[in-house]
């Protein structure tokens, strides 16, 4: 077993880091500050990651890992760390590098949303920061589906508040640039108002559902009549009742032809549960009216790729 080695240096580095922390600070006194101050800034975005991850799966779990540190002023290299309790249920070959940018994207966001003036008249408001947070997941399509839940607003004020505490142990003068992939942001230190005052709708939802109407290819055919059919979406598997009783009583009376490889145009009922803390814990796919058979080798090719 190998000790960790922190080196400082001035030299310019060649680090593969997905974020760079620099902490301009005044040098009277003790440098501690300085380091209390970077500690609870990573432990704050490190948690901001957490919640982030959520919209993509909710077996990612995040870390933030030191890549390098120098001196004059603090500038610290950070990494993230990335696994999953299942990789087969992200369907991707190589998804960290999307969900790695994702992260870069949604904390660039968060901090931008912090940097608002903050008023009494027109307070910042949290639905537009997780709706744009959403938008960033399912950017980043990485399950091949269109079910990417926007964060818990409860859980995302309580990452924010810890980095407004942050700005807060700033001294007059002192600054803060946080470099996410390659965009420089320059942190509005006395923007330290707090979210947990300003923003009302904090609380989140225990169920979101939603439907989409969607192409999906048929894998499994479900032969009792009672159980689940299974679909591709992409690279992404979806198991799912059939519930609309008409269609299902045609193929029962075999008035419809079904094969492996067909594809089904739906209305797909998603639903996503969350547990008290506003973690996503459950989400169910259903089929709640088949519009219409596609049979294999459609006119249209592209119809699958869209």
């Amino acid at each position: 077993m190998t000790d960790a080695v922190i080196t400082l240096t001035d030299e310019p580095p060649e680090i593969d880091a997905d974020l760079e922390l620099l902490i301009d600070y005044k040098e009277e006194g003790s440098a501690a500050r300085a380091f209390e101050i970077a500690a609870a800034l990573i432990r704050a975005l490190e948690d901001v990651d957490s919640v982030l991850a959520k919209s993509i799966d909710s077996s990612i779990q995040t870390a933030l890992i030191v890549e390098d540190l120098q001196k004059s002023s603090i500038r610290i290299f950070l990494r993230n760390l990335l696994k999953a309790a299942d990789d087969d249920a992200l369907k991707t070959l190589d998804w960290k590098p999307l969900v790695g940018q994702y992260l870069v994207k949604g904390k660039y966001a968060a901090l931008r949303w912090l940097d608002q003036d903050a008023s009494t008249e027109n307070p910042p408001r949290i639905t537009d920061l997780t709706e744009e947070i959403a938008h960033l997941a399912r950017q980043s399509d990485v399950r091949h589906l269109p079910d990417y839940p926007a964060p818990n607003s409860a859980r995302l004020v309580q990452s924010l508040e810890a980095i407004q505490a942050v700005k807060r142990r700033f001294h007059p003068g002192e600054g803060l640039t946080i470099t996410l992939g390659k965009m420089d942001y320059k942190v509005q230190i006395d923007k330290d108002w707090s979210p947990t005052d300003l923003v009302k709708d904090a609380s989140g939802p225990k169920e979101l559902v939603n439907e989409q109407e969607l192409y999906l290819l048929l894998h499994k055919i479900d032969m009792l009549g009672g159980t689940q059919w299974t679909f591709k979406l992409g690279k992404t598997s979806i198991r799912a009742p059939i519930e609309d009783a008409d269609w299902k009583a045609e193929y029962a009376a075999r008035k419809v032809s079904l094969l492996p490889g067909d594809a089904l145009h739906v209305i797909l009922r998603i639903e996503q549960h969350y547990s008290e803390r506003g973690e996503l814990i459950e989400t169910k796919h259903s089929i709640k009216r088949v519009l219409a058979v596609i049979p294999q080798s459609p006119p249209n090719g592209e119809l699958f790729h869209q």
